[in-house]
């Protein structure tokens, strides 16, 4: 595991002054304004305060104009329309918002969503097969969440006098297909300011304008709700249009409209509880996932479609079943794939690029994201079948894999995504050389030997209050682009310190100076333990509110913890020789022992009060002797 330097950013005391003064903010909290690169008063303001006032005009976007007016022409003369969509959150939510405001509108639509066993990302051979013999029938196509990569595709359609209507948010190639209207604003010649908005973000605005000609009356609320369900499962930047779209939206997922919505929240244990940016996240994303993942997108798109409390019910039961079926299948491939990494040393590698027979395919991102957690590496993820591959991939911040996959095209038959997340089709011949040639041009992109975490300001345990807490919940949601504030404390002492959890696998203590104590919970941590131990420079937690018996107080989230650049500690001798003596007396060559009982051991037999940080700080000052600590359990050689 890399070694973790914190960075905090400096900034001018006065420009830290006058954000505080104009907005009534702490220092802190100015401090985090200007991470996220908010330094004029229109610019906070609108952060503070993300209104529709501030929404983007639609005539920034090329081709949302005239993509509108050819679906008005459609409805008009009752042409047949069919909205094409990827199989994942982002899609489903476009999907949906587009039968919800045209079924209103009269026309004539239908939807298709691909199989992703038999038929993959993107506009699918099957689908265009079908418009040629007729069995599809259309006369505008809309495709949302895909087809920006789908030049082949796109003009076999155009060919059959359809026309297609692309809304994507995917990295465009230097050519574009050849569609009536392309509404991506990635294109270089897109004016938009608004680059990272999702499928669903990108179709709520196409069709808000739509319905300033259609004026169906009471849809747009839905329309923001599932808009606001795909920005933040996209994991999109929470700035700018996306953070006044998911905003917005939690309110009104709060007191939803959408039947299907509030079936699933009630089924999956969150029905009653104020939703925020993490249930959509970690509890209600993932359900919707499984429908694509595990069967068929369809059952996701009945579920936010259907207005039968019944038929609503059912589906989201069937959600809930094909999710805990995706967390098998999730758990059986991550195993395998570990026992290969470990096996072949593949997390010394810049990249890990691991494949096998038969995996999944829908399940292969998120086993990709948990390498990637648990490695700090980029990683791909391939499923082989009849010699061909289908892969996912997941990277970290200083790696653009979309850019890193178009260096080695020549060995992918296709391949789509964006900075941080990408999906590939290789024969399964070329896999080696992919992933050599993978790893040798990041290697090229000076990878760095520590990993950076920013920290948005550095804070005294005098700083934790209900009223700091107060002032950060006011930059909610938290997402990708504008993440949960990190504080770094570089000035506690440490008490307290246990394992807790049924497997035993968080850590819980308190910070303190000054007589102010504050807990710190590590969800998870367990493997930090001996960071925590040995007197860090500084932690990296995160401001929570703990309420346990009707009572409230602030705790601090541990993140991480910054080693010292070099040990320094004065050992305590008497202490240090009553270690030495419970390690000559015991006869075995190497102790093993969970250090948590060995502190207990030490000061009951020995009437010490000898600490587990000193246990370790002292072991790791000690010339003489060797040691290591894994989890909670340590090993001493003598």
């Amino acid at each position: 595991m890399k070694k973790v330097k914190l960075k905090v950013n400096e900034y001018d005391k006065n420009e830290i002054y006058e954000i505080s003064r104009t907005f009534n903010l702490s220092n802190i909290s100015s401090r985090i304004l200007l991470n996220r690169k908010l330094r004029t008063f229109e610019e906070i303001e609108e952060f503070l305060d993300p209104d529709f006032k501030y929404f983007e005009s639609v005539e920034n976007y090329k081709d949302l104009s005239k993509g509108c007016l050819r679906i008005l022409e459609a409805v008009n003369n009752k042409e047949r329309i069919i909205v094409y969509g990827d199989y994942d959150v982002d899609g489903v939510t476009s999907i949906s918002q587009f039968m919800v405001l045209l079924q209103k509108a009269g026309a004539i639509i239908d939807y298709y969503v691909p199989e992703r066993e038999s038929e993959g990302y993107g506009i699918s051979t099957d689908f265009v097969e079908g418009l040629k013999i007729d069995s599809i029938k259309a006369d505008l196509i809309i495709t949302v969440d895909c087809g920006i990569a789908e030049i082949e595709k796109i003009s076999q359609i155009s060919s059959l006098k359809k026309d297609v209507i692309i809304l994507d948010h995917h990295q465009c190639k230097e050519e574009i297909p050849p569609a009536y209207a392309v509404i991506n604003p990635k294109q270089k010649d897109c004016p938009s300011k608004n680059k990272h908005l999702c499928a669903a973000g990108l179709s709520f605005k196409f069709l808000l304008y739509l319905n300033g000609y259609l004026k169906i009356e009471n849809v747009e609320d839905v329309l923001l709700e599932l808009a606001c369900l795909g920005t933040i499962a996209d994991i999109v930047d929470l700035i700018g249009d996306n953070r006044i779209i998911a905003k917005n939206g939690l309110v009104k997922i709060n007191d939803t409209k959408i039947i299907g919505l509030k079936k699933l929240m009630e089924v999956s244990g969150i029905g009653g509880k104020k939703i925020e940016s993490y249930h959509i996240g970690f509890i209600i994303a993932p359900r919707i996932n499984a429908a694509g993942r595990m069967d068929t997108a369809k059952k996701a798109i009945k579920l936010m479609l259907t207005t039968d409390e019944t038929e609503a019910e059912l589906l989201a039961l069937e959600l809930e079943s094909l999710n805990l079926l995706r967390k098998q299948a999730e758990g059986v491939i991550f195993e395998e794939a570990v026992n290969n990494i470990e096996t072949n040393f593949l997390y010394k590698k810049n990249i890990i690029v691991v494949y096998g027979e038969n995996w999944h395919e829908g399940v292969l991102g998120i086993v990709a994201s948990r390498l990637t957690e648990k490695y700090e590496r980029p990683s791909v993820v391939i499923s082989i079948k009849d010699g061909v591959g289908k892969g996912s991939a997941r990277s970290l911040g200083y790696i653009d894999i979309f850019e890193a996959f178009k260096s080695v095209e020549q060995y992918l038959v296709k391949y789509g995504g964006h900075k941080l997340a990408a999906g590939l089709t290789i024969l399964e011949k070329n896999i080696n050389i992919f992933a050599n040639e993978l790893n040798n041009y990041i290697q090229g992109e000076c990878v760095q030997d520590y990993n950076e975490i920013v920290s948005d300001a550095v804070v005294n345990i005098s700083d934790i209050s209900f009223e700091l807490y107060n002032e950060i919940c006011r930059f909610e949601p938290f997402g990708a682009g504008n993440p949960k504030p990190v504080l770094a404390i570089d000035d506690a002492d440490l008490k307290s310190i246990r394992k807790v959890g049924k497997t035993g696998n968080h850590i819980s203590f308190v910070l303190s100076k000054n007589g102010k104590e504050v807990p710190v919970i590590g969800f998870g941590k367990i493997n930090m333990l001996e960071k925590v131990l040995a007197k860090p420079s500084a932690y990296a937690v995160m401001l929570s509110l703990n309420e346990f018996n009707g009572k409230k107080s602030i705790q601090l989230i541990l993140q991480n913890v910054e080693e010292q650049d070099t040990f320094e500690y004065i050992i305590d001798e008497e202490k240090m020789k009553v270690l030495n003596f419970i390690i000559n007396k015991t006869k075995s060559k190497i102790i093993k022992t969970d250090i948590f009982m060995l502190v207990e051991k030490l000061n009951k037999l020995y009437n010490t009060k000898i600490t587990a940080e000193e246990i370790i700080c002292m072991l790791k000052k000690a010339d003489n002797i060797q040691y290591a600590l894994k989890n909670d359990m340590l090993y001493i050689k003598k």
